[in-house]
């Protein structure tokens, strides 16, 4: 009698493996593919499983085999909540396969994908906490030791938004190590492995990587959430080398604007060329995310109703028509998620661009009807007769004395939010001596290159001052002119306003006067002589010649104290770093 063959799956596959049934596919990678498996069990007690399997046409590679077998023993040794657990590994007639925690949720780039179809964008709290809980398991990964005690020197090197999965217990979890080192230790020397667009350049120049690559590609993933644009939308290798050999990554991280403009100031340090310039390690990247966080409840919070909205938004159909995509427009959904399997694949998939929807039409409200159209226009021309007849006969009225500011007050308007984002870009700044970014210092408002000291209320009929040369050319509305440091002398009122001095002619030095500029690594609030200006980086801020005093207090509560000598007519260029407890350069 002739023994039933094995039951298989369209691939080949077995649908049993051990004491594990497979029960359908959920994932495929380069080399292998993961199943829903059920662990058969006394009772008709069958826990659910992820079960990845070998893909047939490398069942019988040595190579393949050999790495199976050493991803499975070095995912044994990580025990954090952010990263798959392994829970078994056997073989079965030659095909070896591979037991983890079955993960219900939503990966990264599938809740990228629902957030591009339906307009809708990630909240600044979600996007620091996943990358929080991202950066913790990775930590883990990076400081793992082997049973013996010896450090593991792991490196995941395919940190991408399919490799990261959202629980909906609101639990980060990172995927795949499958090509993490040291698995690869026989490697040919100068490969290059990874996913283009989430590699760091020296992963890309197939140079030896440390957990600091890890902190690249976790940034070009959050970069990602924020924008709905990958970091490097690019799709030739050559041209993404080059790019990130010319510190590309960091210069388009500094230019990030909106609500997630300050996570830039990560994400630049995090996106340095130089690894050395990164944060010390994943878990330094991971508390400075976690400083906009704010209260971890809540935090979590956020998190659980950012997955289940995401549930829905895969449940429903077609998006609405017209819906922008803003970054709080997740709520609560009133059904409970549906499950996702987990999804452990490896390749170069790439999201589509997703622009930025234009907001919806403003509509005008309807035109009265009947008898009350009539009145309407007719009122209407009264009125413009009135308000012409008021400017011809009016008098003259004298314009309103403007108040002086308190000391210490920002003298001009806010900077608008591509000012903010540069803000965030203080490496960017400093001379390419230190491990900083080589992107140009950028264009900076007036109100942030203008002295910080009391207003005096002008004569009404005072000429305008000429615009500082710090400040951009703006098409609608002239730059504020900068205000009078004390002691000055006040321009006499002549008879007749003079004509407004254009952007570009540069205004003569002050006398007496000279230029600082102050960065730091991370942020910092600046104090100069006793007196906050404003936070790091401050380009070319006015200041009296001589010995000024200058403080820098960082986020985090850490702090330094030096003097700088202000030359007459100079400048004086200072970049603290908190982290090495000098400066980057002079």
């Amino acid at each position: 009698m002739v023994e039933n063959a094995p039951a298989l799956h369209p691939d080949g596959t077995p649908q049993k493996l051990g004491r594990y049934r497979l029960i359908r596919p959920i994932s495929t990678g380069g080399m292998a593919r993961v199943f829903e498996g059920r662990r058969e069990s006394l009772a008709g007690v069958a826990p659910r499983v992820a079960v990845k399997v070998i893909l047939p046409e490398f069942s019988q590679h040595a190579g393949f085999q050999e790495l199976f077998i050493n991803e499975a023993r070095i995912g044994s040794l990580l025990q954090h909540q952010n990263l798959v657990q392994i829970q078994d590994f056997d073989s079965e007639n030659g095909l070896y396969y591979l037991v983890m925690e079955f993960v219900e949720g939503v990966t990264l780039r599938r809740a990228l994908s629902l957030c591009h179809k339906h307009g809708e964008g990630v909240p600044l709290s979600v996007v620091a906490e996943v990358g929080r809980q991202v950066a913790d398991g990775l930590h883990a990964a990076h400081t793992a030791t082997g049973e013996a005690g010896q450090p593991l020197s792991l490196v995941h090197r395919d940190v991408k938004p399919s490799n990261l999965i959202l629980s909906p217990q609101g639990v980060v979890k990172v995927l795949d190590f499958g090509i993490a080192t040291p698995l690869l230790q026989d490697e040919r020397r100068g490969a290059v492995r990874g996913t283009w667009g989430y590699m760091a350049p020296e992963q890309a120049d197939g140079l030896p990587v440390t957990g600091a690559a890890d902190q690249f590609g976790l940034a070009a993933c959050l970069y990602e959430l924020c924008t709905g644009d990958a970091l490097f939308p690019e799709k030739e290798p050559a041209a993404i080398r080059a790019l990130l050999g010319a510190d590309e990554a960091a210069r388009r991280a500094a230019r990030l604007s909106g609500p997630h403009a300050p996570l830039a100031s990560v994400f630049v340090r995090a996106l340095q060329r130089d690894p050395a310039a990164r944060f010390p390690s994943a878990q330094a990247m991971g508390r400075a995310l976690a400083a906009f966080v704010g209260d971890p409840v809540r935090a979590r919070d956020a998190l659980l109703e950012f997955e289940a909205r995401v549930q829905e938004l895969g449940r429903s159909g077609a998006p609405p028509p017209d819906r922008p995509r803003t970054a709080t427009s997740l709520a609560v959904p009133s059904a409970a998620p549906e499950s996702v399997g987990l999804p452990v694949a490896v390749g170069t998939h790439r999201a589509p661009h997703i622009p930025i929807p234009a907001p919806p039409p403003v509509h005008a409200p309807a035109a009265p009807r009947g008898g009350a159209w009539a009145v309407g226009l007719v009122v209407l021309a009264l009125g413009v007769l009135g308000l012409t007849a008021w400017k011809i006969l009016a008098p003259a009225m004298p314009a309103a004395e403007v108040p002086p500011l308190r000391p210490g007050a920002a003298a001009g308007p806010a900077p608008a939010d591509d000012g903010a984002a540069a803000d965030l870009a203080a490496p960017l700044a400093a001379p390419a001596a230190g491990p900083v970014a080589s992107a140009p210092a950028p264009a900076v408002p007036a109100a942030a290159a203008t002295p910080v000291v009391p207003r005096l209320a002008p004569p009404v009929d005072a000429a305008p001052a000429a615009p500082s040369p710090a400040a951009p050319t703006l098409p609608a509305e002239p730059s504020p002119a900068p205000a009078p440091t004390p002691g000055s002398p006040v321009p006499s009122s002549p008879a007749a306003p003079a004509p407004e001095a254009p952007a570009a002619a540069p205004a003569p030095a002050r006398a007496g006067i000279g230029a600082l500029t102050i960065s730091s690594v991370p942020k910092a609030q600046v104090i100069i002589d006793g007196r906050f200006v404003r936070s790091s980086p401050l380009f070319r801020h006015e200041a009296v010649a001589g010995t000024r005093t200058v403080t820098l207090i960082a986020e985090d509560g850490r702090r330094t104290t030096f003097q700088v000598d202000v030359p007459e007519g100079g400048e004086v260029r200072r970049v603290w770093s908190f982290e090495t407890g000098g400066f980057i350069s002079q």
